[in-house]
């Protein structure tokens, strides 16, 4: 019996399928069948029910499977405590959302290249919800997304915190007084995607206000909404930090409301994921974010924004 059965075995039971699990280990799915076969051999069991095309792991796989998490755990903590870092090859799927790739992501490249020199980086900017759908269905390995701790089904740590306020040309004439939300729906906004949080944020502030936000666009970059913002097409909701040369140039000027909030941030990966480079990765991205507050205080106004 080798660990390369054990972590085949574990990754069909996980993912479903041995194609799933053939994709995750970067193998074939006729290499992860043999080692399937020969560790069935081996115990003298038989761990899959073949009746169907689903993997159906049988009553016996479902007992192997507390030993399996145990032995990959133990080999997880041995490599995170023990292998050189030049030892670590391979590809991590990264997600992350725009306002990461705006602020210190190159930082975060730099260091992993710089850390793990054998190991390649495939990276998707995504809005959160893709992000989080990507994540879950094994498609990513890591995320680093607006969102909150816990989440269901999956390992998160605080990476900080942005503070996101209404923006406007001053061509417009919104700054100074605060305004309600049904002065500002006098207004035409710069919205993300329908599906996104941030739409759905915005929408409940106007609906809370009695108002109605009529929408001159929706695009899925807020770099297209600030260029939009700056040319006076009308008000956009983003993050004050990412866009301080043109408050600073006066391209764009703050609109005083009561719906200013800072948006959390986390790295998530899922529970079931036992890898010692991701672990590293997390730490690396904790060194690189220079977002506030990195442990969030409970009850902080921190909602979670697509981006």
């Amino acid at each position: 019996m080798s660990f390369q059965q054990i972590e085949a075995f574990y990754w069909v039971v996980v993912l479903g399928s041995f194609a799933a699990a053939a994709d995750r280990l970067y193998v074939t799915q006729s290499t992860i069948s043999m080692r399937i076969r020969e560790l069935e051999k081996h115990l003298g069991v038989e761990l899959f029910d073949r009746s169907n095309r689903s993997a159906q792991p049988t009553a016996t796989a479902l007992e192997l499977m507390q030993y399996a998490r145990r032995l990959l755990g133990l080999n997880t903590q041995l490599k995170q405590k023990i292998m050189s870092a030049t030892a670590f090859t391979g590809q991590v799927r990264l997600g992350v959302a725009e306002v990461v790739s705006l602020t210190w992501l190159p930082k975060l490249i730099e260091a992993i290249s710089a850390s793990y020199p054998r190991v390649r980086l495939e990276i998707e900017q995504m809005l959160t919800e893709d992000l989080m759908h990507s994540l879950r269905k094994g498609a990513l390995d890591l995320i680093l997304a607006p969102g909150r701790e816990p989440e269901p089904g999956l390992d998160t740590t605080s990476l900080g915190s942005v503070e996101f306020s209404w923006m406007a040309s001053p061509k417009l004439r919104l700054g100074g007084a605060k305004r309600s939300a049904q002065e500002l729906a006098e207004q035409p906004v710069i919205g993300l995607a329908r599906q996104s949080y941030h739409h759905a944020m915005i929408e409940d502030w106007f609906r809370k206000g009695h108002a109605y936000c009529y929408y001159q666009l929706r695009c899925t970059s807020m770099l297209v909404a600030a260029s939009m913002a700056v040319s006076g097409v009308g008000c956009a909701y983003l993050p004050a930090r990412c866009f301080r040369k043109e408050l600073q140039a006066g391209e764009l000027e703050l609109i005083n409301t009561t719906m200013n909030s800072r948006v959390g941030f986390i790295t998530a990966m899922s529970t079931d994921e036992i890898d010692p480079l991701l672990l590293r990765i997390v730490d690396l991205a904790l060194e690189a974010s220079d977002f506030d507050d990195k442990e969030i205080k409970e009850g902080a106004a921190v909602k979670p924004l697509p981006t």
